[in-house]
């Protein structure tokens, strides 16, 4: 079984008070790891905009295969010691599937693809 999921968002979209380090979206979508991540970056909302587009490649990937994921949370990206993403879930439908995430942003847009087997 494999799925697949790819995701763009337009980075503006992650700048403003919602997107404040202790903002209504930020603390609904992200986990606390997510958000030290990003907003230990000089411009976090390239970060907060790729990890979002993680997480829906991600899903996207998942509802491919039959599973529905409702809570963002339940997808968590971070990074290993040598930068490369990596998903870790909390979700017990998922925690199971091998799951790999690749980022990318440039000035205006974030990217993810997401790829699940199991």
């Amino acid at each position: 079984m494999m799925g697949i999921g790819i995701d763009i968002e337009t980075i503006e979209r992650f700048e403003g008070e919602a997107m404040s380090r202790n903002g209504s979206f930020v603390s609904k979508i992200y986990t606390e790891a997510e958000i030290e991540y990003s907003f230990s970056k000089k411009n976090p909302s390239q970060h907060l905009a790729a990890r979002y587009a993680g997480k829906e490649a991600v899903i996207k990937a998942c509802s491919s295969i039959g599973i529905q994921i409702i809570n963002y949370k339940e997808i968590e990206i971070l990074n290993n010691e040598q930068g490369v993403p990596l998903v870790k879930t909390h979700n017990e439908k998922i925690n199971a599937l091998d799951i790999k995430v690749s980022l990318s942003h440039c000035t205006d847009k974030a990217i993810a693809f997401a790829l699940i087997s199991n």
